[in-house]
C-alpha cells in the first residue's frame, strides 16, 4: 500500500513540474508575440518600374487535339444485321461500317424501278398519240407527271438503301461504339465515335500583346514533355477575334502527327513562336507577383506604405513579365519581402533590386 502511494505522489511531482514548465513557455511565447507585435515598419526590397525590351520570341502553352472529331448518327433506321467494327479499329473514308436490314427496302426498289420504267414508256406513247391528236394535252401531262413521280420513287428508295449500309465519312480511329448486331437504330441514333489524329491542332491561348504578332501561314515550333528535344513544324490556320474571360486570344496551329513520335489528342504542348524582332514595353520582375496568373498582383510603394495592386500581364520570360494594365513607368513595386505585407502595411525599403 505504502509503495502505491509513493508511486502516486511521485506522478503528482513530475505532472506539476511539466505545467509550471509548458506556463513559463507560455509566457516566453506570448511575450515574444508582443514584441513581435510592437514592430512598427516591414522592410522590403523594391524596384522602379521602367520600359524594358523583350524578345520578339515567345511561347505558349496548349494542348493537343484531333484534326477531325466526329460522332457518326445512322441516317437510316432497321435492324443491325452486319457489324463491321469494333473499338480501336482504324477505318477509311467510305468504308462500311455496318449493314441495316433492307430485304423490304430492296424490294420496294425493284417494283419502283418497273413502275418507273413503264411510266417513261406510258409517257412516250402518249406523246406520240398527241402528234397524231389521238389523245388531250391533259393526258399527257398526267402521265409526264406521273413519269415524274415515278422516277422520284426510285431515287427516295436509292437513297434508304445507300443509308442501310453505314460509312464513315471520315478517316480515323473508332474510339467509341454506340451499337451491336441485332440493335434497332432510328435515323440520327448515334453509331460510332471516330477521331482522327493523322493530322493534329494545336491550341494555344495568347495575350493580347502576342496576338497581335502573329499571322494565319506563320510557322511555329511546338514541342511536347513526352518526347523531349523532339520538335514538331506546325502552321497557324487561325487566329482568335474575341478574347476568352482571362483576356487571352485562342491561335489554332495545325501540324502533321510524326509516326515516329506519335501525338494523342489531349495532351499538352508548347508552342514557340518567333518575330525576330525586339520590342520595348513596361516589364516587372517575376518574382514580385503574387497570385495566380490569371489574377496576378503586386505590391506598390505609394509613400510608406504598401498599396496591393490587381494588373493584366502579356508576355513572360524567364526574369520579367510585361504589364498591360494597372502600373505606369516609374512606380515602387514590392520585388521582395511580400509574404510579411498586407493592403497598407507600413514599409521600409531596404534596398533596391
Amino acid at each position: 500500500m505504502k509503495k502505491i502511494v509513493g508511486i502516486s505522489l511521485v506522478i503528482i511531482v513530475l505532472v506539476g513540474a511539466c505545467t509550471v514548465t509548458l506556463l513559463l513557455n507560455k509566457k516566453k511565447i506570448d511575450a515574444k508575440s508582443k514584441q513581435d507585435g510592437n514592430l512598427k515598419t516591414i522592410p522590403v526590397f523594391v524596384t522602379e518600374l521602367k520600359k524594358n525590351h523583350m524578345s520578339g520570341d515567345f511561347s505558349a502553352n496548349g494542348t493537343f487535339s484531333a484534326i477531325h472529331e466526329l460522332m457518326l448518327a445512322s441516317e437510316g433506321q432497321g435492324k443491325v444485321v452486319n457489324l463491321l467494327i469494333k473499338t480501336g479499329d482504324f477505318v477509311k473514308q467510305g468504308q462500311v461500317l455496318a449493314r441495316l436490314d433492307d430485304e423490304v427496302l430492296r424490294s420496294q426498289f425493284s417494283l419502283a424501278q418497273a413502275a418507273f420504267e413503264k411510266a417513261k414508256a406510258d409517257l412516250l406513247k402518249y406523246e406520240g398519240l398527241l402528234k397524231d391528236d389521238a389523245i388531250s394535252n391533259q393526258q399527257v401531262e398526267d402521265a409526264r407527271l406521273f413519269a415524274k413521280k415515278s422516277e422520284a420513287d426510285v431515287v427516295s428508295l436509292k437513297k434508304q438503301l445507300d443509308n442501310a449500309a453505314i460509312k464513315a465519312p471520315i478517316q480515323g480511329t473508332i474510339v467509341k461504339r454506340m451499337i451491336e448486331t441485332g440493335s434497332l437504330v432510328m435515323p440520327g441514333a448515334p453509331v460510332a465515335e471516330i477521331v482522327d489524329i493523322s493530322r493534329l491542332k494545336f491550341v494555344a491561348n495568347l495575350t493580347e500583346s502576342e496576338a497581335v504578332l502573329i499571322r494565319v501561314g506563320q510557322k511555329a515550333t511546338i514541342s511536347s514533355s513526352i518526347y523531349p528535344g523532339i520538335n514538331y513544324q506546325g502552321v497557324v490556320v487561325s487566329v482568335g477575334v474575341k478574347a476568352d474571360e482571362a483576356r487571352r486570344f485562342p491561335v489554332e496551329i495545325e501540324l502533321v502527327n510524326e509516326s515516329r513520335h506519335p501525338l494523342k489528342a489531349g495532351m499538352f504542348g508548347t508552342a514557340g513562336f518567333g518575330s525576330g524582332m525586339e520590342r520595348e514595353c513596361l516589364t516587372i520582375p517575376r518574382r514580385s507577383i503574387i497570385g495566380s496568373i490569371k489574377d496576378p498582383k503586386v505590391y506598390v510603394v505609394e509613400g510608406n506604405r504598401s498599396i496591393l495592386r490587381s494588373i493584366r500581364i502579356g508576355s513572360a520570360d524567364d526574369k520579367q513579365v510585361e504589364v498591360l494594365d494597372g502600373l505606369k513607368e516609374g512606380e515602387i513595386i514590392v520585388t521582395a519581402g511580400q509574404i510579411n505585407l498586407d493592403n497598407n502595411s507600413i514599409v521600409t525599403i531596404v534596398n533596391n533590386k
